[in-house]
């Protein structure tokens, strides 16, 4: 009983996170800029430059718009994530609550899921309308699939981002600086096998980058990535997932023990 109490308290905390993420974001539009207008803007100009480039240059307009919503509100959700409770001054008291911070910090990270899902539905919808069908994808519902996937891994990063920033009070800047570099380091932008071949472990480092190149090798046929394939890529991308929700769950879980027995996080 005591298991199903607590069970049921984390999917309740989790849910009222996220509802209250979806309410906050829909009273605050500034977040359509980046996550849904600016996206879509980057979409139409990648289509007109490189517009009958090959059969598939439609998947990579669309594919590298589309990480750039999913991207940007991944990073700034996160960050904000943990940062609304330290401005708000709520942290420390939502740390100290039944339910461990890790649940509420999940529930926001899943709208951010949804609003960058939704986002690249929203380039998807646009650029195709302008190209007057649809891309050249061998399976669509291994695409779908693979990128729901994507966005996954996506948020496996935001959540050790969450846990991060709470030891730091510099969130913003470092969201700034790292938006753009993220997005070409994770191959958002275009795939990581053409950077020099010296900044590929740092690449691989993030989920995404798994992802993302295992979703094209399954996109667009003979696509050339990593040299260890579609099969290769996908294990990556599990693996390197679970270990950042594993990192995520150790963090934040010190986080409260600090609280508990210091009372508060002043010195970060």
């Amino acid at each position: 009983m005591a298991n199903a109490t607590a069970t049921y308290s984390r999917g309740r905390s989790t849910y009222a996170a996220l509802r209250l993420s979806v309410l906050q974001f829909l009273a605050d539009p500034q977040w359509l800029v980046p996550s849904m207008i600016a996206p879509v803007i980057f979409a139409l100009v990648s289509f007109e430059l490189f517009r009958g480039a090959g059969p598939y240059f439609l998947t990579y307009a669309i594919l590298g718009a589309g990480m750039m919503s999913m991207w940007g509100q991944t990073l700034y959700g996160s960050g904000w994530a943990t940062g609304q409770d330290r401005e708000f001054g709520t942290l420390e008291p939502t740390i100290q609550a039944p339910t461990p911070y890790l649940y509420i910090v999940l529930g926001r990270v899943l709208w951010n899921v949804v609003s960058g899902l939704i986002g690249g539905a929203i380039v998807y919808v646009v650029i195709v309308a302008f190209a007057g069908g649809p891309p050249a994808v061998p399976d669509p519902a291994a695409f779908a699939l693979l990128f729901v996937f994507v966005m996954v891994t996506l948020a496996a990063v935001g959540i050790v981002f969450a846990a991060f920033y709470v030891y730091t009070r510099y969130a913003g800047f470092i969201q700034n600086i790292g938006e753009f570099a993220f997005y070409i380091g994770t191959g958002c932008m275009f795939p990581v096998v053409l950077l020099p071949f010296y900044t590929n472990p740092v690449s691989l480092i993030f989920p995404p980058t798994w992802a993302l190149d295992a979703l094209r090798f399954n996109a667009i046929p003979g696509y050339q990535g990593f040299g260890w394939g579609f099969w290769g890529d996908l294990a990556g991308a599990v693996a390197t997932t679970a270990v950042y929700l594993g990192v995520a769950g150790a963090i934040f879980h010190r986080v409260e023990r600090h609280v508990l027995e210091e009372g508060n996080l002043s010195e970060y």
